[in-house]
């Protein structure tokens, strides 16, 4: 009973928020991770994510300078797997089951469309069943991929997760069309608790920094490409090892403090639509694993409504 209440809490709250900011410029976004583009299911293998958000131009002083203000939306559910599906023996298992159903809210505040930061909070639930991991990538296995369902023999345990990121933005033009940006990120909470910061170049004529969200400061047609890398600390992750603070996990896997994800992508945004195609390619999150990095692709369709 509770975990149908909780799921029904999550959809309430997601879309009863999208009648709240009718006048102002807002997005609406499909947002999907997964590896089966490269022939390999394993690890982190899939992340889907609805997203909603709104932008607005606000007064900053008495000077009439005026600076940008942005709220977010996101549902999202992440699964991991281990690479060897229909094993039951935790022995042969190089990485965790684990599930998780999130509900995000984020505000940003921006100086101008090249320097902001943000920060936001986080309600979820973990767990092979209460997150709907088990039963929507055992439901895709079967009747889109004609594959047998995963074993999910052990997996990380229920639990309710509160989170709180925060997050800082910065672009520098180098020449024209070629930028420095970065973003970087502070997470604290039962769920994850860690620093990463993102980093390299972007090329192109969309002005901002459309690799690091749902940017709405500068709406134009073009193009962006962006080569980087993201570099992260964990200090906790729940998905990986179980509770912080109480000895809960099936699995008894070494965690990697220290992570990078190598990225390639392109984004296309022709009025109003906007398509991001990001390559990622992910060191080790667990000392067990038997590949040593693990690829895995971003899709992400959004359309703008002004």
């Amino acid at each position: 009973m509770i975990n149908v209440l909780t799921k029904k809490h999550f959809l309430i709250l997601f879309f009863g928020s999208l009648y709240g900011s009718l006048a102002a410029q807002s997005y609406l976004g499909f947002n999907v991770d997964n590896d089966l583009y490269f022939g390999s299911d394993r690890y982190y293998s899939s992340g889907i994510f609805l997203e909603y958000g709104f932008h607005r131009k606000v007064k900053s002083d008495s000077t009439n300078k005026k600076h940008f203000i942005s709220k977010h939306w996101t549902l999202g559910q992440e699964i991991n797997t281990p690479s060897l599906h229909k094993t039951i023996d935790k022995k042969d298992m190089d990485y965790p089951y684990s599930g998780w159903l999130f509900l995000r809210f984020s505000k940003e505040r921006y100086k101008n469309s090249d320097f902001g930061f943000g920060w936001g909070v986080t309600f979820g639930v973990s767990g092979a069943e209460a997150s709907l991991a088990k039963k929507m990538q055992n439901t895709y296995h079967i009747l889109v991929l004609n594959l047998e369902e995963l074993s999910w023999s052990f997996s990380i345990p229920q639990a309710f997760h509160i989170n709180a990121p925060t997050s800082f933005s910065s672009g520098i033009i180098i020449r024209q069309n070629i930028k420095f940006v970065q973003q970087s990120h502070l997470e604290f909470g039962t769920f994850r608790i860690g620093a990463k910061t993102k980093f390299g170049l972007q090329l192109g004529n969309l002005q901002g920094l459309p690799f690091f969200g749902y940017r709405l400061e500068k709406i134009m047609r073009g193009s962006a490409v962006f080569l980087g890398t993201v570099l992260e600390y964990k200090y906790h992750d729940y998905s990986l090892t179980g509770s912080l603070f109480k000895d809960n996990s099936p699995f008894d896997f070494e965690m990697k403090r220290f992570t990078n994800n190598l990225q390639a992508g392109i984004m296309i945004h022709q009025n109003p639509w906007r398509l991001k195609l990001l390559f990622n390619s992910m060191s080790k999150n667990i000392s067990e694993q038997e590949y040593k990095r693990h690829p895995f692709l971003n899709i992400t369709l959004s359309r703008v409504f002004k």
